[in-house]
């Protein structure tokens, strides 16, 4: 029997801390060797000014220092995704208990007081249904959940929906890896769409970056 959504969050929240931590001590003693290699070359090309060895010996130390460069770059980068993943999750957990209000964005620039129902039903603005469901990565990401949750669809694109959001739902894996996709491309993505060769706003973005319902509780997808 499949743990609860709840358990599966702490679960996956504790592994990436653990990750983080680990990453965390990698990155110190990365730190210290490359101290360690900077100081060498320097004491080397000492030694090599004076005359008492030559100057290729200067190479070793800094072809180390270039190879723990490199090393502790991945090493960063996968501790910041290990940080993303916890937040993602985190995100999940204050949803399901009901702690997701003032943490998310409010879609408070998408308020329309013109809109048949939109203040009604607390649409955008703090604690609202916007900020419940949005996950999106991107601006135009934002965009699409708000003409999501303004323009009215028929019966048959929700019945659509309902079912995408239940086939992501338990996919963990691939939620996680969209978002964190999401974040490593935000910046291109933006730019990228943000005009088009004549210079006409876009409003398209790929559906695995639009997500807005993909990690909201069983329970906002089935109504």
């Amino acid at each position: 029997m499949p743990l609860p959504p709840a358990d599966q969050y702490r679960a996956r929240a504790e592994a990436r801390q653990a990750t983080r931590d680990a990453l965390n001590r990698q990155d110190l003693r990365l730190s210290q060797l490359r101290l360690v290699a900077f100081g060498s070359a320097v004491a080397l090309g000492v030694f090599a000014a004076r005359g008492a060895l030559a100057y290729w010996w200067i190479a070793l130390p800094v072809a180390a220092f270039i190879l723990l460069v490199t090393r502790h770059d991945v090493a960063i980068r996968a501790r910041d995704r290990a940080t993303r993943a916890i937040q993602f999750y985190e995100r999940g957990l204050a949803r399901l208990e009901d702690r997701w209000i003032g943490t998310g964005e409010t879609g408070e620039r998408f308020k329309d007081d013109a809109h048949l129902y939109a203040n009604d039903l607390d649409l955008f603005g703090p604690a609202s249904l916007f900020e419940l469901l949005s996950v999106a990565r991107t601006r135009p990401g934002e965009e699409m959940l708000a003409r999501w949750l303004k323009d009215p669809a028929p019966a048959a694109e929700i019945l659509v929906r309902q079912d995408a959001v239940r086939e992501l739902a338990p996919l963990l894996d691939l939620r996680e890896a969209l978002s964190l996709a999401g974040d490593d491309v935000r910046a291109g993505v933006e730019g990228e769409l943000a005009r088009d060769p004549d210079g006409r706003a876009r409003n398209r973005e790929p559906a695995c970056l639009s997500g807005s319902a993909g990690q909201a509780p069983a329970r906002t997808t089935t109504r």
